[in-house]
């Protein structure tokens, strides 16, 4: 018996003891594991060499008020960068009980993230995985990087946010470090050498020779270059661009792009074009998602010696350049100047100039990333990776967000119509035969009727 007794106490104890040596071990040392589909709450391989890459402290302000989701939140994204660089620190400043603090700091109304590293601050009002990663990277370069739009001639203005212009496309890249200007070439000829990238963005009229002379300049000193472009590049309507697409090796072909495959995607617009395949590419690598261009034309491309010329956007085989209306039956004519697939809708150009390597991207279409169209499918990743690669900015590139394998529903045609008739007939008809069932079942007999 009492031998028994004391294996007991000695169980007990040794029991205790295991809790106290877990409880210490867990005190000590922390494991996470991150068992969601795609690593949702894990992050990127680029955000966590951003925040390791900072140099000495980094201060994080918040300044919210009390909303304990909204703290939550910010407390757990920045938790993860503290998790792989511990010379992160986070604070809360709520400006309803420290208003006068929230003045100091000139701290938006609607609260944000004051960031500083140094000397050098920044600051969020949309707080994101990637947002937080860009500011990171910020903080560790000379300033953003500069993009300048060509304007006078009609392009889509990345000022406004109409429904054809590129105003949300300034305010997204203005979140990953690319500051977006207008540059008129009659006010101002020269384009200024602190420049990452011109963009021309599908002119409407033509240029003066003057103009046309500055933008030849600038290529010639290895300026970068983005040309949206859909008109034809020599004819009468183009913009007076025919010397730099021969020198880039292109021509466009007339009519629009017509895809089968996209036909069935985009119901009652023939002239869009869904890709959801991508020749490899720095600026396609990370996409996960199709790409929308409507009324996208095509170009033949020659490949010119001193330059290396790479496809970038390609239909499939099931597609061609329509010339006729595009009413009734739209369908390929081979006796006319259609051409048929793989057509080529945008292609990159590398080469070197004056000692500069320089980068040129031609896409045969520019409302990809108009306000009307950029919330389509993969179009503003699509974008700010075209910015990042030209820019020279290839680190910000290995950014991957990874959708979410449950936040998107995708049905073919056969599917919502079998939901259709389930849920719209066949369950009303289920339930009114139950109904009738029961009621039937119910009724009172006949004698006691009688």
């Amino acid at each position: 018996m009492r031998r028994s007794i004391k294996q007991h106490l000695l169980l007990a104890a040794l029991c205790i003891g295991i809790v106290f040596a877990l409880g210490w071990f867990a005190e000590q040392y922390t494991h996470a594991f991150d068992v969601t589909a795609n690593q949702r709450n894990s992050l990127t391989a680029s955000s966590i060499a951003s925040a390791q890459a900072l140099p000495g402290q980094t201060d994080i302000t918040a300044v919210m008020g009390p909303n304990a989701t909204a703290r939550n939140a910010v407390s757990s994204l920045v938790a993860r960068y503290q998790t792989h660089a511990s010379n992160i620190k986070l604070t809360f400043l709520n400006p309803d009980t420290n208003p006068a603090e929230a003045r100091a700091l000139n701290a938006s109304p609607g609260g944000e993230l004051i960031i500083r590293n140094g000397t050098n601050e920044r600051r969020l009002q949309a707080v994101s995985e990637r947002a937080l990663t860009g500011v990171f990277r910020q903080l560790t370069q000379d300033g953003n990087q500069t993009v300048a739009f060509i304007t006078g001639h009609d392009e889509r203005s990345p000022l406004l946010s109409t429904n054809s212009d590129w105003g949300l496309v300034t305010e997204s890249l203005a979140r990953i470090g690319v500051d977006v200007i207008e540059h008129s070439l009659v006010t101002d000829p020269r384009l200024p050498d602190d420049l990452d990238l011109v963009v021309i963005a599908d002119p409407r009229r033509p240029y003066f020779p003057g103009e046309i002379a500055s933008i030849n300049e600038w290529l010639q000193r290895g300026g970068n270059l983005l040309w949206l472009q859909e008109t034809d590049t020599h004819g009468s309507t183009g913009a007076g661009l025919e010397r730099f697409a021969d020198e880039f090796g292109i021509r466009t072909l007339p009519g629009r792009v017509i895809d089968t495959a996209s036909q069935q995607l985009v119901q009652g617009s023939p002239t869009f074009v869904v890709l959801d395949r991508f020749i490899p590419h720095p600026t396609t690598r990370q996409l996960t998602n199709p790409v929308l261009l409507p009324e996208a034309q095509a170009f033949e491309v020659t490949p010119l010696a001193g330059q290396n010329t790479a496809v970038l956007l390609q239909t499939p085989d099931a597609s061609w350049t329509e010339t006729g209306p595009m009413e009734g039956e739209i369908t390929f004519n081979e006796n006319t100047d259609e051409v048929a697939g793989p057509l080529i809708l945008g292609v990159s150009i590398e080469r070197n100039i004056n000692d500069r390597d320089q980068r040129v991207i031609i896409i045969g279409d520019a409302d990809f990333g108009a306000s009307a169209y950029l919330g389509n499918g993969a179009n503003m990743a699509m974008i700010e990776s075209l910015f990042l690669w030209l820019s020279g900015n290839a680190a910000a590139l290995e950014f991957v967000t990874t959708p979410a394998v449950d936040a998107e529903l995708q049905l073919s045609r056969t599917q919502i119509i079998s939901l259709s008739a389930g849920f719209l007939v066949i369950l009303p008809l289920a339930l009114l035969s139950v109904a009738g069932v029961t009621a039937w079942r119910r009724r009172p007999p006949k004698a006691a009727i009688e």
